[in-house]
């Protein structure tokens, strides 16, 4: 700014000392055309030793600019880590080395290591194949199992059947002689005393089914008769 009003003063003073004219500020003669010339280099040379001096610290700022991206561009390029050296922790998880794909892999200690892309897929594929041909195993012996378990319940139910049948006939059985032994005792204790008298027959014949004391007859319709116990140990005329 100092540069620019000592310019425009230098002007407007030899305007006025050179041309003997009034200059547009209305310098009235020579002599002041010449002291605003005077003033107006005076701040010319100011002007320029300020910007010079304000000038100086950007230019060392550009010359630290110039020579930083040399010494950025002069840095070593770090090399890449090979990952076989490192843990892996996600499984699944790739990596690049040397144009290489490695893949983190569960291995057969049961351990995730860095493989690459070839043997993590047949180890992968190994597992699977051991993991189904476990599965299936555990689902054979399971069913075997269960079909055992099932023949045994069978054999189980039909022998129980057997002995409840058997147990069944048993008490049958028993409850029969029982039945047995009780009607014979009852006839055995029953005097002959009380006995009904057998009735009275049309002459010449018997009844049949009806009490009797003994001997032979013959029934209306000419079949042969004999008195013997019937069913009910009890003597009735039964048919010979």
């Amino acid at each position: 700014m100092l540069l620019i009003l000592g310019l425009v003063a230098l002007l407007t003073g030899l305007y006025a000392l050179l041309f003997k004219r009034r200059s547009w500020v209305g310098l009235p003669h020579r002599k002041s055309g010449g002291l605003v010339a005077v003033a107006g280099f005076v701040a010319v040379i100011v002007g320029v030793g300020v910007g010079a001096a304000t000038a100086a610290p950007g230019g060392t700022a550009d010359k630290a600019a110039l020579v930083s991206p040399v010494q950025t561009s002069a840095t070593p390029t770090p090399t890449a880590t090979n990952p076989t050296k490192s843990a892996c922790l996600t499984a699944a998880e790739t990596r690049q080395y040397n144009n290489q794909t490695l893949v983190c892999t569960m291995g057969s200690d049961q351990r995730l290591v860095w493989m690459t892309e070839s043997d993590s897929k047949r180890v992968v594929a190994e597992k699977a194949a051991a993991d189904k041909a476990a599965a299936d195993k555990v689902a054979a012996e399971k069913a075997a199992a269960e079909k055992a378990a099932a023949e045994k319940a069978a054999a189980d139910k039909a022998a129980a059947d057997q002995a409840a049948g058997q147990l069944a006939a048993e008490q049958a059985a028993a409850q029969q002689a029982a039945a047995e032994q009780a009607a014979a005792a009852q006839q055995a204790a029953q005097p002959p005393a009380q006995q009904a008298p057998a009735a009275p027959a049309a002459p010449g014949y018997v009844t049949p089914g009806a009490f009797c004391s003994g001997g032979t007859g013959v029934s209306k319709t000419g079949k042969p008769m004999v008195c013997a116990p019937a069913k009910d140990g009890r003597m009735r005329w039964l048919g010979a």
